[in-house]
């Protein structure tokens, strides 16, 4: 069977999974059991994250970054069953199970009318965090992919939850949408830790040198909105810990982007099962590609396809002063 045809297997399976488990605490039980097998046939990728680990976190030894690795994979596979959790459900549904962290600050910054700008790191649950921010009535507008490489039927189940809770954005759409979105007083639900691009600001991230988008310093500059750091922690039988705090974020570029990596970086060493490890291990890939290449392509597909092996070894950190250099 082909690869998209396995996918869509997949994805029926989890759906029909979670209609028949029905409640949080079996939903979740499947979850474990299936990322349990997804982490054991993950060998090379395991590798890398726990290479990665290792530099990050040298006092810690191997059965801590053994149960980190596991939570991990716990996350990861949830994120996908929450998908179909999610889909056919009202906040009131979730609410026992649902708590909130920092909720004030949201609450004060949404009334002060010139937009919020909600910097959402690649944690826990992100998808989850706007959908339920949508179910409580929050206008949230949010940039995701079309999935466009994938089967229809994944490609709908991807996109589903979110287009009945909230506003769709896509990146081939004109960025100006973001700007309307702030001027009008709506959430803006925007991942910082994403790729940067040509127009990107780079930084130091987990000792790593990374190139992260500059959109956030840009429309919080022009636009005078607010700024805001959340994140959707999982807490057990299908749970959700919404957060939200103030940041203090400098006027430069630059400060502001390390600002808010540095802050990620927090909440990585805080959760660090619950940490998407996987950004970092593209993160680091792509600075790679991109000093071997001289390029930084606009689309960011071109610079995975433009990626060898190498670019991805953990061991190959490049200082950051010699990328900067190089690329003023």
């Amino acid at each position: 069977m082909k690869a998209s045809g396995l996918s869509t297997l997949y994805y029926r399976f989890i759906a029909l999974s979670v209609k028949l488990a029905e409640r949080g605490s079996r939903v979740e039980r499947i979850s474990n059991m299936v990322s349990s097998l997804h982490g054991a046939v993950s060998s090379s990728r395991n590798n890398l994250y726990n290479a990665h680990l290792k530099r990050i976190f040298p006092d810690m030894d191997d059965s801590w970054r053994s149960d980190i690795l596991s939570g991990y994979w716990r996350m990861h596979e949830r994120n996908l069953f929450a998908l179909f959790y999610l889909r056919n459900r009202v906040y009131a549904d979730l609410k026992g199970n649902v708590s909130w962290a920092g909720r004030e600050h949201l609450d004060k910054a949404v009334v002060k009318g010139n937009g919020v700008l909600l910097l959402v790191p690649h944690f826990g649950d992100e998808r989850s965090l706007h959908v339920i921010l949508g179910m409580e009535g929050y206008p949230v507008d949010v940039i995701t992919s079309r999935y466009s490489d994938l089967p229809e039927y994944v490609r709908k189940c991807r996109l589903e939850t979110g287009k009945k809770w909230n506003n769709l954005h896509f990146p081939d759409e004109n960025p100006r949408w973001m700007y309307r979105t702030l001027q009008g007083g709506r959430i803006l639900h925007y991942a910082p830790t994403a790729y940067g691009g040509p127009g990107g600001s780079w930084i130091t991230n987990f000792g790593v040198p990374v190139l992260v988008p500059s959109a956030p310093w840009k429309l919080h500059r022009r636009t005078g909105c607010q700024v805001i750091f959340a994140f959707c922690e999982q807490t057990p039988c299908m749970g959700f810990n919404l957060q939200f705090k103030p940041v203090d974020l400098p006027d430069d570029q630059t400060g502001f982007a390390e600002a808010i990596g540095k802050a990620t970086e927090q909440l990585a060493v805080e959760y660090p099962s619950q940490y998407e490890w996987k950004t970092l291990l593209i993160r680091h890939r792509e600075t790679n590609t991109i000093v071997r290449t001289g390029r930084i392509p606009s689309d960011e597909s071109e610079l995975e396809h433009l990626a060898e092996y190498a670019d991805a070894d953990p061991s190959r950190v490049l200082p950051l002063e010699g990328i900067l250099s190089s690329n003023s």
